[in-house]
């Protein structure tokens, strides 16, 4: 029993420091009230979540606040990334392991009110001029798999709510989550425009690459699912989005490990 000993110490103090040593690239966007930046410091409802899970799994590893398409290229080129919020696509499913939901919202075609345009479908939202939509998301992915060719990308939501305030464009693209408050940021309000049409059902997910160990995300998941149990996790949902009705339901999705 003592020579097994000796032998299996060795290998364990090699296994875990391996497990435990590599720090997460821990990314998000500027997407209020679900993730965004006050001097320097990253805030909004998914963040405080993550903050959550990494108190009780004692995880350390900075928040960085970057373009989303920074935060997705990292995430499929570098192994020990995270990236949150993510939506759940088909796609993605087979790309990275997700966990959550964190939040549950649509993304729809903003138009300003007394515009007059009308939209009953997708086909009909190809005629219009322009629509505005956030570079890299998975709504200008929808709208270019649908054959859209009025698309004008913009680097941040922002840019596309101040285009369509000033009429550079008849649509915006966006999710109902955070329309509210990125209009105010604008300098307007969502009483300033109307919800034309539903494209899709939003589930978001934080989302994991190719490469992070399965006991890391396995910790994060257990994490989480401890959180939504003990009321935590709704005290946090209610605090940003007090009239929304938190996903208490937790759910690892992605490739088999």
């Amino acid at each position: 029993m003592k020579f097994a000993t000796r032998i299996l110490l060795p290998i364990l103090v090699l296994i875990v420091p391996t497990i435990m040593a590599n720090p997460l690239n821990i990314y998000t966007e500027e997407w209020s009230p679900i993730s965004f930046s006050v001097d320097g410091k990253p805030d909004g409802l998914a963040v405080q979540v993550v903050q959550e899970i990494q108190k009780r799994i004692k995880n350390q590893d900075p928040i960085k606040v970057v373009p989303w398409a920074r935060g997705w290229k990292m995430l499929t080129e570098q192994p020990n990334t995270v990236l949150f919020t993510m939506t759940r696509t088909t796609e993605r499913e087979q790309m990275f392991t997700m966990i959550g939901p964190v939040a549950i919202g649509t993304t729809n075609f903003y138009a300003l009110k007394n515009s007059g345009i009308k939209i009953t479908s997708l086909e009909d939202a190809k005629s219009a001029k322009a629509i505005g939509v956030y570079r890299a998301s998975v709504e200008e992915r929808i709208l270019l798999e649908q054959g859209f060719t009025n698309i004008a990308a913009s680097s941040t939501p922002l840019l596309s709510a101040k285009q369509l305030i000033k009429h550079r464009i008849d649509l915006w693209c966006n999710a109902n989550l955070t329309a509210p408050s990125i209009l105010t940021e604008a300098g307007a309000s969502i009483d300033d425009v109307e919800s034309l049409f539903t494209i899709s059902a939003n589930h978001l997910y934080i989302a994991f690459s190719r490469g992070t160990a399965n006991e890391v995300i396995e910790q994060w998941k257990n994490s989480l699912a401890a959180i939504k149990a003990d009321g935590t996790f709704k005290t946090i949902y209610h605090a940003w989005l007090p009239m929304d009705e938190p996903p208490m339901q937790t759910e690892r999705i992605g490739p088999a490990h």
